[in-house]
């Protein structure tokens, strides 16, 4: 097995993390560590809680009865030029859940908030015909063998209707908020979830999601 600095970067504060967050958690059968190298982050599940790190610090935390739970997956989106991570949390009473760090939107002020998540979205076990954001500034919808993904006209007034962000074929399986950008989420062929997103020249993959 090949490691890159990265990648023992990240072990290497993922461990630390663990023992800092809950003594003796290093050696708990239920501390769970998931780790992607490749784009710099880190995911650690300690007890019910989970921890999401850069290579330098932690970025956010899940909190609460309805946040916490087990970690499924670390994945992560592209938002303009930079990365941004994810994880997706099953939680007995939410069921699988998505949370990011606080978006621009909801940063103000909390630019070095470490703890506080945003509940970017749900995903559902089976199939949808429809999925939307908590504000329904979004939705997606599925017609046929296609997801058809819109957007609120005026976020200000959603009596002003929706046009059509984009359009992929698949199967709907929820929906994801990050900065008002909407990411459909679709089965897989290998029993995962892909994310697309609006490109510049129609939809086009944005991460994958095992499960």
């Amino acid at each position: 097995m090949k490691f890159n600095k990265t990648a023992l970067r990240l072990t290497a504060a993922a461990a630390l993390a663990v023992a800092l967050i809950a003594p003796g958690a290093a050696q708990a059968a239920n501390a769970v560590v998931k780790t992607d190298s490749e784009k710099g982050f880190a995911a650690l599940q300690v007890g019910d809680r989970v921890f999401v790190h850069d290579s330098e610090k932690q970025l956010f935390q899940t909190n609460g009865k309805f946040h916490d739970g087990k970690l499924i997956d670390l994945f992560t989106l592209p938002y303009g030029p930079a990365t941004i991570p994810l994880i997706l949390v099953y939680n007995d009473k939410a069921g699988l859940t998505v949370f990011s760090d606080l978006w621009p939107e909801f940063a103000k002020g909390k630019e070095k908030n470490t703890t506080e998540e945003y509940m970017s979205g749900h995903i559902s076990f089976k199939p949808m015909k429809k999925a939307a954001n908590r504000t329904n500034h979004n939705y997606a919808e599925q017609v046929g063998d296609t997801v058809h993904v819109y957007t609120a006209n005026d976020f200000g007034d959603l009596k002003k209707g929706y046009h059509e962000s984009y359009a992929v074929k698949g199967t709907l399986r929820g929906l994801i908020l990050y900065d008002c950008c909407p990411y459909a989420v679709l089965e897989s062929p290998d029993g995962g979830l892909d994310v697309y997103h609006a490109g510049k020249e129609g939809p086009m993959k944005a991460g994958h999601i095992n499960l």
